[in-house]
């Protein structure tokens, strides 16, 4: 009998033990997963972050985020008006920025609507037949520095207060410098050897006037 019970508490034992080893290899197995799957599931975690991030805008330069596209006519009017600034002029007019004389613009037009005052080398006119109305800079020796235009209100023309300033950096991109006077923002971009300046009040972002503007011809005699 004592034998017996010996051998059957051996058994037991060997049965206890074994289940002892067989459940810590179970609780060694489920360690195991847990740290494997860690890494994984961080990592999907920052795959969704990234997800919800905006995309930055790799679209054509001048795009400002805005929605609402150029209308149509604004858009060829403020190309016109790059293109022809490469030229030194302004739509409307053949007087060159940089080039003529202001006899010219007398000889063509006339005596001006408002001459040049003290402290002010602009002459003004409003040639009429719709062509709008214009200003032009007079530097040394008589030559026009600047070449202005308001922009006309008559006829079929697009009225320069219909365009925004917005308009013009969507259509031409971001402008070499932004310049500010008194109350006005000045977008100004750099064409060859003028600087094409949009010109418009601060708290209605539309364009007010333009202006074709040589820094060679307005330098001071003896500058360059």
């Amino acid at each position: 009998m004592i034998i017996t019970f010996k051998r059957k508490s051996l058994s037991w034992s060997i049965i206890g033990i074994s289940i002892v080893v067989l459940l810590a290899g179970c609780a060694s197995d489920s360690k195991s997963n847990v740290s494997t799957e860690q890494p994984v599931t961080q990592q999907q975690e920052n795959v969704n972050t990234d997800s919800k991030k905006p995309s930055k805008d790799v679209s054509a330069q001048g795009n400002t985020g805005r929605t609402t596209p150029v209308k149509e006519e604004n858009g060829e009017l403020i190309k016109e008006i790059y293109e022809l600034s490469k030229e030194g002029k302004v739509p409307g007019v053949d007087f060159v920025s940089g080039q003529d004389l202001i006899d010219k613009v007398h000889a063509s037009w006339g005596e001006p609507d408002k001459p040049v005052g003290a402290g002010d080398p602009y002459e003004a006119y409003s040639p009429g037949a719709g062509r709008g109305s214009f200003a032009f800079g007079i530097g040394r020796g008589e030559v026009i520095y600047d070449v202005r235009s308001y922009g006309s209100s008559e006829g079929p023309k697009v009225q320069f207060s219909q365009i925004s300033l917005e308009d013009i950096t969507q259509t031409l991109g971001v402008p070499s410098e932004n310049r500010t006077n008194g109350n006005d923002d000045i977008l100004v971009y750099k064409v060859g050897e003028y600087e094409l300046k949009f010109v418009g009040p601060h708290d209605k972002q539309v364009l007010h006037h333009i202006s074709v503007y040589s820094p060679k011809a307005a330098a001071p005699m003896g500058g360059k």
